[in-house]
């Protein structure tokens, strides 16, 4: 592919997203992500706070921020927040709160799935054949599984390693301590969840091939974004004011909202590819 072909294809990219808002939506699905975050980590500590203490909960987190503190170090900020949450929610029992959050953690989420399959569906230029309630069901229960799963982690960091050692093993790590390993391992399931989304959360759905560009691109932005705003939020004085005015909120909401552009972008990059192939729906 000679140069003026790369540009063609880029502006044919760049025309696409402009005409299906995709900045728009991806600032949209950045705010519903926002907003089930700290209802989910309420949740997740009032159901951890059934099995173990704040401090308990604490050291969790510390060990595995340990084990690779510069792949940590990214978004350290944004999870030291969410530590404070789930840790002070485990100080309670399940309460009217923690109903209320549940529902408020599930209504964003809906939003999250309906906005990125809506996205996906306007890029593959397909209509959605499946019903709104139904989608939110199946989300429902996606984040209720999620958040159980969240709580098994964080339980299963503070009794895993009470076992092993019980059995005389003192060196096992939940990562592999190395930042390049552990950076190559996270972006392989960056790019299989990717895969699946683009794949499974779209009326238009079809084999994605392995070397398919979307999905390859989509992670090469979000690795890229993960560790830019990372940077950028260390060494950023205008950055760290706004953080100290409204919280680590803008971090995350910056962060997310570059993630989805990626998202997006590698759909459209996929929508291409299928009209191109004579498989476009």
């Amino acid at each position: 592919m000679n140069l003026s072909a790369v540009v063609a294809y880029v502006r044919e990219i760049t025309a696409r997203m402009g005409a299906h808002r995709a900045s728009l939506a991806a600032g949209g699905l950045a705010y519903f992500v926002v907003l089930a975050i700290a209802p989910a980590a309420v949740v997740v500590g009032s159901l951890a706070g059934l099995f173990l203490t704040p401090t308990e909960i604490r050291d969790a987190f510390a060990r595995l921020q340990e084990a690779s503190p510069a792949l940590a170090a990214n978004v350290s900020g944004f999870t030291d927040s969410l530590v404070s949450i789930v840790e002070n929610a485990s100080t309670t029992s399940i309460t009217v709160a923690t109903t209320v959050s549940v529902i408020v953690a599930i209504y964003a989420a809906s939003k999250v799935v309906y906005g990125i399959r809506l996205a996906q569906d306007t890029s593959y230029g397909v209509a959605s054949s499946d019903r709104t309630l139904l989608i939110r069901a199946i989300s429902a229960i996606v984040t209720l599984a999620a958040l159980l799963a969240f709580t098994a982690i964080i339980v299963a960091l503070t009794f895993v390693p009470k076992v092993v050692s019980a059995f005389g093993l003192t060196d096992v790590r939940l990562v592999t301590g190395s930042t390049t390993l552990d950076w190559i391992a996270l972006v392989v399931v960056v790019w299989l969840l990717i895969r699946l989304t683009m794949r499974h959360l779209t009326a238009a759905r079809q084999r994605i091939p392995v070397l398919a560009l979307g999905p390859i691109v989509a992670t090469v932005i979000i690795a890229g974004s993960t560790i830019g705003v990372g940077v950028y939020a260390a060494n950023s004085s205008t950055l760290s004011a706004a953080v100290l005015v409204f919280g680590s909120a803008v971090v995350a909401l910056l962060w997310l909202y570059l993630c989805f552009l990626g998202l997006l972008t590698g759909s459209e990059m996929e929508a291409i590819r299928r009209e191109r192939d004579g498989r476009f729906v």
